[in-house]
């Protein structure tokens, strides 16, 4: 059963710079080319209004996480990222899994995604997403094109099955 740690804006803020630099840490473990955010990216991502982040938690250790903006009924999904030691365990899944049963008013997300990114395609695709665009050349390191894809989610979309996970809180 997955654990996971969804601090409210005051605990991202009062936090921002250790769970910043996790951030940064683990993304550079997981992306090919390296994080593409810096810590200081994150830590401004982190305290800015309408970011929110939602973490895997395994054994008291953060283990990957989702973070995204929200305004009004659109959610800008910024990062989709587990540890490499966690990949291929279906956390991604299950904390998409949490982030859209808390939805309790439709909402549209977007993401975007590198486009010989298959395994998140093929996950995105499994959620619903769809490609709605493509921009070209987006991603540095290597140049890259993103497909954008969306969701339009109701909560009559959910299907009643909660994912196996508990709440937990994160001591720092």
């Amino acid at each position: 059963m997955m654990q996971y740690y969804w601090p409210d804006k005051s605990e991202i803020t009062q936090h921002a710079a250790a769970l910043g630099a996790w951030c940064h840490q683990v993304s550079a473990a997981s992306y090919p080319a390296g994080s593409p955010w810096r810590p200081a990216t994150f830590v401004a991502d982190l305290k800015a209004p309408h970011q929110y982040y939602l973490f895997a938690v395994a054994a008291g250790q953060l283990i990957g996480f989702i973070s995204y903006t929200a305004l009004f009924d659109e959610l800008e999904i910024t990062n989709v990222v587990v540890a490499p030691a966690w990949q291929r365990q279906h956390i991604a899944w299950q904390l998409w899994q949490v982030l859209l049963q808390a939805q309790t008013t439709p909402v549209r997300f977007y993401l975007e995604v590198r486009a010989s990114n298959l395994a998140a395609q093929k996950l995105y695709e499994k959620l619903g997403f769809a490609v709605i665009n493509r921009r070209r050349e987006y991603y540095t390191a290597p140049v890259e094109d993103a497909l954008i894809m969306a969701l339009e989610w109701k909560e009559s979309d959910y299907d009643g099955k909660k994912v196996a996970a508990t709440r937990v809180n994160f001591s720092f």
